[in-house]
């Protein structure tokens, strides 16, 4: 378990800014202590049907549901360490796998097909458990490129412009010479903000979200100023470099939340540890500071949602 030091934190440890309450330690404790909880396939329309899986607590009660969303190119068990460990605090999870949709124009297209797309599968999962899930009481959990679809169904507005400005002003940023990147910086001209709001969004957890820098300085503006915000990034992202993601809405939501910070840490972070298998294939996506244990840290970062969305979503 990782203490919150006040200076230059350890690698592995998270800076003291916006650091996990020392109840959060508790909780996790105790959520340990229980038995894993189950996922149960979700029935989805679709051909073929998406792949998911919801994650309920125990006991007959309703609950609060968070929305977990994956990184591009990622699935629905991503998080499912996470879905299991707001489960065995009582907050249901659900999570599918979101492919590209590959008639959608453009990236931008694409990015508000995502975020409607999570909107109708928390419908079709609220009309099927409609005894288990309380509909009042919704968050939102986006890691990387579902950071920026949590944004949208938060109320964020993004600007396709924004990316031109961005590749203007920093010609040397990755995103403007990667294929998705020219792709996008093409299509961007000419082609207006978008939305995709669900107003039954109630808290966000954000994990080194992606693509910050769309929102202008009113894009965010339409984010009920009720809604509990969490934003976390890694400190050595080379994917998506700051301050052009997390550090670039910081200020302009609700609460100003000031990112928790993994010091050192790769954007992969917040993924599970890898197999043998993945390492080998993926090497890139394992690779850690010394010091870091991801098992441990991932304990800790599940311990930290707990306590956010139990707040978030408590009755009112």
């Amino acid at each position: 378990m990782h203490r919150f030091a006040n200076r230059a934190a350890r690698p592995g440890c998270p800076r003291r800014r916006g650091a996990v309450p020392r109840g959060a330690v508790l909780l996790l404790l105790f959520a340990l202590a229980l038995p894993a909880r189950a996922q149960t396939p979700l029935a989805l329309p679709g051909s073929p049907p998406p792949a998911g899986a919801l994650w309920l607590p125990d006991g007959a009660a309703r609950a609060p549901l968070v929305l977990l969303l994956h990184g591009a190119g990622g699935t629905f068990a991503d998080h499912a360490p996470l879905a299991a460990a707001l489960a065995r605090a009582g907050i249901a999870a659900l999570a599918v796998t979101q492919e590209a949709d590959r008639a959608a124009p453009n990236a931008f297209a694409r990015m508000a097909a995502r975020a409607r797309d999570a909107s109708r599968v928390l419908d079709q999962v609220l009309a099927a458990q409609p005894a288990r899930v309380d509909p009042a009481r919704i968050g939102v959990f986006g890691y990387s490129a579902g950071g920026t679809a949590a944004l949208l169904l938060a109320g964020g507005r993004a600007d396709p412009a924004r990316w031109v400005a961005l590749c203007a002003d920093h010609p040397d940023e990755r995103l403007c010479h990667s294929p998705f990147g020219r792709a996008a910086l093409e299509a961007a001209a000419g082609l207006a903000p978008f939305a995709a709001p669900d107003a039954r969004v109630r808290a966000a957890l954000l994990a080194a979200p992606a693509l910050g820098f769309l929102f202008a300085p009113d894009g965010l503006r339409a984010v009920p100023p009720t809604t509990a915000v969490r934003l976390w990034r890694a400190g050595d992202d080379t994917v998506l470099r700051e301050p052009h993601h997390a550090e670039a809405i910081a200020p302009l939501l609700p609460g100003r939340p000031v990112p928790v910070v993994v010091p050192q840490a790769g954007h992969w972070v917040f993924m599970p540890p890898c197999d043998a298998q993945r390492r080998a294939a993926l090497p890139f996506l394992c690779a850690d500071p010394p010091g870091l244990d991801r098992d441990a840290f991932l304990a800790g970062f599940a311990a930290d949602a707990v306590v956010f969305f139990s707040a978030a979503l408590a009755p009112r």
